[in-house]
């Protein structure tokens, strides 16, 4: 069973890659400039550029993890032989997944 921060972290990557904190990036971009134009300066536009490229390579990062999760799962399940529970993995904790993997040495 995940933890709760292990869920916790899980959904704040789900988050962060999604479309929608680019535009917050973005948006918060433009309320800072607002709101204190005198700090808006060079920095301020390198940080939030960094940071709005850390956003795309995220989703960039989810998109592939989540195609290459479900390319494997199919070929688990077509694969005669495999244990059909290693199919979900990606889903478990660190802890799960390590004692299905000793279990299946074991077997």
């Amino acid at each position: 069973m995940a933890s709760p921060l292990h869920r916790l972290l899980t959904a704040t990557v789900g988050v962060l890659g999604h479309p929608a904190s680019l535009l917050a990036v973005v948006g918060g971009g433009f309320i800072w400039r607002a709101v204190e134009p005198e700090s808006f300066d060079l920095h301020a536009i390198a940080t939030l550029v960094a940071i709005a490229m850390t956003l795309v390579i995220q989703r960039g990062q989810n998109r592939d993890t989540a195609a290459l999760q479900a390319k494997l799962d199919e070929l688990i399940h077509a694969t005669g032989g495999a244990r059909d529970e290693v199919a979900g993995l990606d889903e478990q904790d660190v802890d799960d997944i390590d004692e299905i993997r000793h279990a299946g040495h074991t077997a």
